[in-house]
């Protein structure tokens, strides 16, 4: 009995230092691994950073919104004022966004009797915001094609729908430079 209880105490004592090792390689292999996604990461922040000097005008940075580069004032946080290949590249993605078509659209029923449906990016409601020239914040939810045009200022052909005069959109909200520090 006593020869037992000898064997189990060395071998708990050789046990230690192996652990101490294996924990040791472990911790040095975490280590690698994540200077190693560091420096590759700000390597290719680098390259694609968000925010880069906008080509065509010095004074604005690029900045990807939704899919989109739009140049931005850094000091107001204006936006530059749309060219119209930019108008058209917004008017093509909120057109997508705001279809309310089911056409194409295919009903998969489910083994546990649900019936579920990609809608393929449609039937969406699209927060949007811009600064006014007063520093006033104005966003708004939209869901129609006319109040995305209303709201960017962007001809309404270029939504595929026809200008009838006013519209029944949504008002958008205006929040003041007072209430927007403090969001």
């Amino acid at each position: 009995m006593k020869k037992r209880i000898k064997q189990t105490q060395s071998s708990k004592r050789y046990r230690w230092p192996l652990l101490v090792g294996l924990a040791t390689v472990l911790i040095a292999i975490g280590a690698i691994t994540v200077i190693s996604r560091q420096s590759g990461a700000s390597a290719n922040s680098k390259a694609a950073s968000p925010t880069t000097p906008a080509a065509e005008n010095p004074r604005y940075v690029k900045v990807r919104v939704a899919g989109q580069d739009v140049q931005v004032d850094p000091q107001t946080g204006q936006m530059k004022s749309l060219t119209p290949e930019e108008a058209r590249r917004l008017a093509d993605g909120m057109k997508r966004m705001l279809n309310k078509s089911s056409d194409g659209l295919v009903p998969v029923q489910n083994p546990d009797g649900s019936v579920s449906m990609d809608l393929q990016g449609r039937f969406q409601n699209v927060t949007v915001a811009r600064v006014e020239g007063d520093g006033t914040l104005t966003q708004s939810c939209i869901d129609q094609p006319q109040q995305a045009a209303s709201f960017f200022g962007i001809d309404p052909a270029l939504m595929g729908i026809e200008s009838k005069g006013r519209t029944n959109a949504q008002k958008p909200a205006r929040i003041s430079p007072a209430k927007k520090s403090r969001l």
